[in-house]
């Protein structure tokens, strides 16, 4: 199995920043009518979200978080040794946009940097990318920062995705101090690729045809919309996510009453208690913040982290944290936290304007 095991780093601070532009479920009653968004909240849980205003980008979310992150903890910037960007809705084709980001943040040229294209694994993988880039080298802190908005890249038609999407940024500043010892479990099933897929913009398709077609799920889309197979998605998180979150407690020696916290990807309420039933876990150490941000992909842990313990007196508190989905692609990791450098969640309006490249000006 894909285990891996880092000594003497922890994560220093976590900021999330969510768009200025809050979107309810029953603000989809005139389009889905009263009932079937009230049951799509009754299902999921999902009573509201955030969408990226037109002109913000997954960066933009990222950016803003980061530099609330750095206003919050003051370190020197030069003293950043790697910056990853976790999304999959970058702001260019190419270059990757965490160079852009360097940029942005004023980082040292001495900074690697690079994208992970993942979503709601996106945590744990970023996290673990980022802890090795540090175990191998002498940089005392990395960042790690993932942007998503996904919500442009739905059908606003399609009833079973559309009120589930929200966009977020996050920043993880992490450190070279103190002993403790953080393990990683990460698994993936390229087999199941299909499950949740977007076809079109790639250079698979570059340019398919934008005509609507029905699909087996009885919604029309095209093939620029993304596409998940609820049910196939359904049955692997409540069957592969609880099992893998059993797999790394047996394979680290603890049980879940060992942890303060249990952060879960943010799916939908069900999927999540589902999870908490099957690793026997107390439901009140299983924070839920889908009901005010909806699925924010890979900022989800860290988003639930800020909506939780943003706002608390501080604490050494011990958090397990499984991220799933697309990919199809999971994991799990642990960590000490210190509740002092967990910083309430921030909306933002800004955005990157000369990112914007305009005919004949480049």
């Amino acid at each position: 199995m894909a285990y891996f095991t880092n000594k003497g780093l922890s994560i220093a601070g976590i900021s999330c920043v969510v768009p200025k532009n809050k979107v309810t479920v029953k603000s989809f009653n005139s389009v889905f009518g009263e009932e079937a968004a009230d049951k799509f909240t009754e299902g999921t849980g999902i009573a509201q979200m955030y969408k990226a205003l037109p002109q913000q980008t997954a960066g933009d979310l990222a950016y803003s978080a980061a530099e609330k992150l750095l206003a919050e903890i003051s370190i020197e910037r030069s003293e950043i040794g790697a910056l990853v960007f976790v999304t999959q809705s970058p702001d260019y084709r190419r270059p990757a946009t965490a160079c852009v980001l360097q940029k942005r943040l004023g980082l040292a040229i001495d900074c690697a940097v690079m994208d992970v294209g993942l979503g709601c694994s996106g945590f744990v993988y970023g996290l673990q990318t980022a802890m090795s880039l540090m175990t191998s080298s002498d940089m005392k802190y990395a960042l790690l920062l993932l942007g998503e908005t996904a919500s442009k890249l739905v059908n606003p038609l399609d009833k079973s995705i559309v009120m589930m999407y929200g966009d977020a940024g996050a920043a993880v500043l992490l450190e070279r101090s103190g002993e403790e010892m953080v393990t990683t479990l990460l698994k993936s099933d390229g087999n199941r690729f299909s499950s949740i897929v977007l076809p079109a913009g790639g250079f698979r398709d570059m340019n398919p045809t934008h005509e609507t077609f029905l699909c087996s799920d009885g919604i029309e889309r095209s093939l620029y919309d993304i596409f998940m197979d609820g049910t196939s998605v359904f049955s692997f998180s409540i069957t592969d996510v609880p099992q893998t979150i059993k797999e790394y407690l047996a394979y680290t020696g603890s049980s879940v009453d060992d942890f303060d916290t249990l952060v879960f990807h943010q799916a939908n309420q069900f999927i999540l208690k589902q999870i908490t039933r099957k690793i026997k876990a107390q439901k009140e150490k299983v924070p839920i913040s889908l009901d005010r941000f909806g699925n924010t992909g890979g900022i989800s842990i860290p988003l639930t982290l800020c909506d939780t313990f943003g706002t608390q007196e501080s604490k050494k508190i011990k958090a397990l944290m499984c991220g799933f989905g697309i990919g199809l692609s999971w994991g799990v990791t642990s960590a000490v936290l210190d509740t002092e450098n967990i910083f309430p969640i921030a909306e933002t309006e800004d955005y990157f304007a000369e990112g914007k490249f305009q005919p004949g000006k480049y």
